[in-house]
């Protein structure tokens, strides 16, 4: 039996399209130390402290539960966003070429440099591993890796377009109605979420779950075979 190239593409897409949300809801759940959280709803994320960040990497069961996993998962999930991501520019591209091409685009750039952010998050768990007596010599050394600045400046600034261009997407699906709007509403509304709300665990969380219920329906009917529709279909309200 013959494997069509097309048909496991598309079901690549549609499977990251359910989970990419799902992993990016275990990141932000990950981060969390109970499910209390989720309801202290606070706007902004007080700002990171070497001292801080240095107590949980020297603490073995902190350091792989709180920072390490978190971060590794979201890693792991980023060639999943760049399915998701082609699997929407797929569906778009019959109605909307342009903004296809643009929102898949970006949202792949975005999320090359998001991993190239998270890889360097991930490496400085590494000065966690010092001797209990070069602790508080390397706080300074662990400030000046965490300071907003050079390549890490960059990847975090670049990162915004992995959900600029699920918006893009999103748009271009609302509008052009190939699958239902409030499918497409959900996306858009969970992307600006995460996007905003930077580092608030229990609201990013949110913004993943609102994301899960616009994607995957659509990357089951992807798995199905019922999308991509003709330009002239009209999906729902």
């Amino acid at each position: 039996m013959r494997l069509d190239p097309v048909v496991a593409l598309r079901t690549i897409a549609g499977l990251s399209l359910v989970l990419f949300p799902l992993m990016f809801m275990a990141v932000f759940a990950l981060h969390m130390e109970s499910p209390a959280e989720i309801l202290q709803f606070r706007l902004r994320h007080d700002p990171y402290l070497a001292p801080d960040i240095m107590a949980a990497l020297t603490d073995p069961a902190r350091s792989q539960r709180y920072y390490v996993l978190p971060h590794l998962v979201g890693y792991l999930s980023m060639p999943v966003l760049i399915g998701a991501a082609l699997g929407l520019g797929y569906i778009l591209y019959r109605a909307r070429p342009w903004l296809a091409i643009v929102g898949a685009a970006m949202t792949c750039v975005g999320a090359v440099f998001m991993a190239g952010m998270l890889a360097m998050w991930l490496s400085f768990a590494a000065i966690g591993n010092v001797d209990n007596e070069q602790v508080a010599g390397a706080i300074p050394a662990l400030e000046a890796l965490i300071e907003m600045q050079g390549p890490l400046l960059l990847s975090t600034i670049l990162t915004a377009f992995s959900l600029l261009g699920l918006m893009v997407l999103a748009v271009g699906l609302f509008l052009s109605r190939l699958v239902p709007r409030w499918s497409a509403a959900m996306i858009f509304i969970g992307s600006v979420m995460m996007s905003v709300f930077i580092d608030v665990d229990n609201l990013m969380f949110i913004g993943a779950l609102v994301t899960f219920f616009g994607m995957a329906p659509i990357g089951w009917r992807l798995i199905r075979g019922e999308l991509p529709a003709g330009h002239d279909a009209v999906i729902g309200p």
